[in-house]
């Protein structure tokens, strides 16, 4: 699991999230932030995120509005660039107030 979940989030580095999107969209979901993650994991609602560089990922997610799971993780993590949640991706105004929940 560790391996694929490492794969993936360099992958999706590499793609911009386009590979990590098809293979996410059902369940899980995958980030982009503005500043290299500051802890390579976190657990947020059960889902265990995993971070390299600015691109984090998790496999499984809850079911949740994507603008409340956005805000959540932005929290923790800090700003976000791009947020694909459970195969939505979160618009620019979603992603502006996102980022009002972000810690400077």
């Amino acid at each position: 699991m560790r391996i694929f979940v490492t794969a993936l989030v360099a992958a999706s580095a590499l793609s911009t999230l386009g590979m990590a999107t098809s293979a996410f969209s059902a369940e899980g979901a995958v980030l982009k932030l503005k500043a290299p993650a500051k802890a390579p994991t976190l657990i947020q609602d059960g889902a265990m995120w995993r971070c390299n560089g600015v691109v984090c990922a998790a496999p499984q997610v809850k079911s949740l509005p994507i603008g409340r799971a956005c805000r959540k993780v932005a929290a923790e993590l800090g700003a976000v660039e791009t947020f694909n949640y459970r195969g939505e991706e979160l618009d620019a105004a979603g992603l502006a107030d996102c980022n009002t929940a972000a810690k400077p």
